[in-house]
This record gives structure tokens, sequence and C-alpha cells, in this order.
């Protein structure tokens, strides 16, 4: 994605606070994702995965969302529960198309449990239906919906997952004793933490209806510094589902159908459910918009795919552990069709230079090349039987 010059917006002033808010498009991972802008979003810091993104391999930075700096995100609670998210924005900042009107907000519920609410009623609301058919993700943990009632939201169902825990945590509040309580009263806080946050792209920028695939790459899941049952309990998902017959896995997805006007949307736990025959048929469903299958991008993802074979192929050292593969385009009919690919997530990932501590491999990062050509061979089945 082209960014904009730099005459085409001013400076905000250096000591002006933005508030940021959750990031409607996430179908996978764990990270509280919010927006800073438009175009950019923010993620929780981890200084392995920011030295990554700090020294990435040039051959490699058209297939990563582009590294933003870092900035300070404090988290507050208001009388009537709702949570404002503040950050002063890093030098030589630019606000991308000007400064973003907030669209959503997060109320806090007392026990641990968080809404996401449309600030005002527009086109966007309740689009997005929760079709999953395992473990149903809610505003509350112990709310459950059927699959008949398919209920919806204003952003993607997943989101709530990842932000209750890390709001918590931002709040100083033990997640644990809330959970233990039959009420809690309002949360009045003096002088909290700030927490880092990673600025990087927002890839579903300029989108109308983003359709968005979360794949999690290779047959290791774990990182070099991962305990022994983190291993174990790792690599026993990888047997026991398409990670390690195709060395793919299908974290999370939403695709907007035109004939409801409304998003699907599938989470990680309806991945980890999947056969090879399964994953066929989810990554079928992605491409169908509801009435038709989107064969006009077939052949551009495709040669991006292979395009990426090709990088990942030279990069000596690399190992990828625990990414993912992020495909993107544009559900909505009469919009360009574009498609992206982008791999995301290096927390655990690493090379031969990364650290004095960590551990050394030779050559390029076969579990991964072994995902993507599995990838590469079902897009191309599904091309030839359209």
């Amino acid at each position: 994605m082209d960014s904009p010059s730099p005459n085409e917006e001013p400076k905000l002033p250096p000591q002006v606070s933005l508030k940021l808010e959750p990031f409607v498009h996430q179908v996978g991972g764990h990270s509280s994702m919010l927006c800073l802008d438009e175009a950019t979003v923010g993620k929780p810091l981890l200084v392995r995965e920011k030295a990554f993104y700090e020294n990435l391999p040039e051959i490699l930075v058209p297939f990563t969302a582009q590294y933003r700096g870092t900035i300070q995100v404090t988290c507050n609670e208001d009388a009537g529960g709702y949570l404002t998210l503040t950050t002063f924005p890093p030098a030589g900042y630019i606000a991308y198309e000007g400064t973003m009107p907030v669209k959503h907000r997060i109320k806090w519920h007392h026990g641990i449990c968080i809404d996401i609410e449309c600030v005002e009623t527009s086109s966007d609301e309740d689009i997005f239906e929760d079709d999953t058919s395992m473990t149903p993700v809610s505003s509350s943990p112990c709310v459950e919906h059927s699959i008949e009632r398919r209920p919806s939201h204003s952003h993607n169902p997943w989101i709530l997952h990842c932000h209750r825990g890390h709001i918590a945590k931002m709040l100083g509040l033990d997640v644990d004793a809330i959970h233990s309580q039959q009420s809690h009263s309002p949360c009045h806080f003096e002088n909290l933490p700030s927490f880092e946050f990673l600025l990087l792209e927002n890839l579903t920028w300029r989108r109308k209806r983003p359709c968005v695939l979360d794949v999690k790459m290779g047959t290791r899941q774990y990182g070099d510094d991962a305990p022994e049952s983190k291993r174990r309990s790792q690599s026993l998902k990888v047997e026991n589902s398409t990670s390690g017959s195709l060395g793919i896995r299908l974290c999370g997805m939403q695709v907007f159908q035109v004939s409801t006007n409304k998003y699907l949307c599938r989470n990680k736990y309806y991945g980890r459910s999947l056969t090879d025959d399964g994953l066929r048929c989810s990554l079928a469903q992605f491409f169908h918009n509801g009435e038709r299958l989107r064969t006009d991008i077939f052949l551009l993802l495709l040669d991006r795919l292979n395009r990426l074979l090709a990088v990942i192929s030279q990069l000596d050292s690399y190992r990828l552990f625990t990414s993912s593969l992020l495909i993107i385009y544009d559900g909505l009919d009469g919009q360009p069709s574009e498609i992206d690919v982008r791999i995301i997530d290096f927390a655990h990932a690493t090379q031969r230079d990364m650290t004095a501590e960590s551990q050394t491999y030779t050559g390029p990062d076969d579990g991964f090349i072994f995902g993507l050509k599995s990838l590469i061979e079902l897009i191309e089945e599904l091309s030839k039987k359209e």
C-alpha cells in the first residue's frame, strides 16, 4: 500500500494525546490490536518481534506490514464503564488522511466481560456474524450462542477474546480475583502504568469490505525459549491438525457475503478441528462471496505466493516459528481485484544475528516452505475446479 507524501497532512503537535480504538477486522492471534489512525494499528510490544522488524532483510519487506515505531498506551475507565485508551504520537508522526473519528468504544463490565459498541448507528453496525461451530466466542465468558442464532456484531467477534485479558492487565487488575467476585466496584485509577505498543501498517486500509484469512504456517509452533510443557502441547496440536499434514492451519477468517451484506467469521478453534478436506472447503468458502467464487483474484494470488516462496527459499538461518500468513482482498463487488499476502507475528522468529543466546540454524525454513507449497497447491486445485 502506498504511503501519503509528507506534505499531504500537517504534523500534529508533539504533546497532543490521541485516542485509540479497537481494530475491528482482527481475525486471529491473541494480542489487543488498536487503531492509531485509519492506516496504522498497534499491538503489544514484544522485544524479539520489535528486533525482527527493525532488522528485516530487504527482500522480505514487501511481504510484511510496514513497521512505524512504538508508542506508550494508557488505559482508564470512566464512571460509565467506558474505557479510554490514549497515547502521545511518536516524533514526526503524520496522521494518515487526518485524525480518525472514533467509531467504536470499549465498555467494561464488572466480572472481566467487555463489549465493543458502535458510537453511532451506521451501515457497519452488526454486519459480522459468528458462524464458528467450535467454541463460540461471545461478549461474556458465561454466554454461549447456538449456531442457529448466529449473533451479529459491529466487529469480528474474536477481538473480544483478545482484548479481555489484556485490558484487565492494563488496568492493573487480577483476572482470577475478579472472576471469583460476585460484584465489582467501578475502577478509579491514578498513575496507571503505560504499555508499549508496536506501530504497524493497517493491511485492511482502503478496502471497503476487507476479507481476511489468517493461516498459521509451518510444522513447528513454539519458539526456542519455550519450556518443555509448551513444546509438548504445541507439538500435539500440530500432530492433530492440518499443521502436521499440510504445514498450514486456519487461525481465523472473515469473508464478506454480498448476498446477506454480512461477514461470515471463523476462529482458531474451528481451524483446529478441520481435516485436510475441511481446510480445502474452508479455502473455497473464503473466496466465495455468497453468489460466486472470486476467480478474478486467483492468478494474482498464485503469483504473489510463488514470489514469496522464492524469497523464503533464499533466507539462510531464518526461522519464522509461529508466524502467520495474512491473505486480504476486498469482498465488495465493483472494487479492484487486488490481493495482498503478508507474513505477521514474529514473536518467536529468529535468524543468525538475532541475539548471542539464540540458537543458530542453517538453510531456509523448511517448515514454512512446506506450508507455503501446500497452500499454493490448494489454491491451484481450487482455480482448476472452477
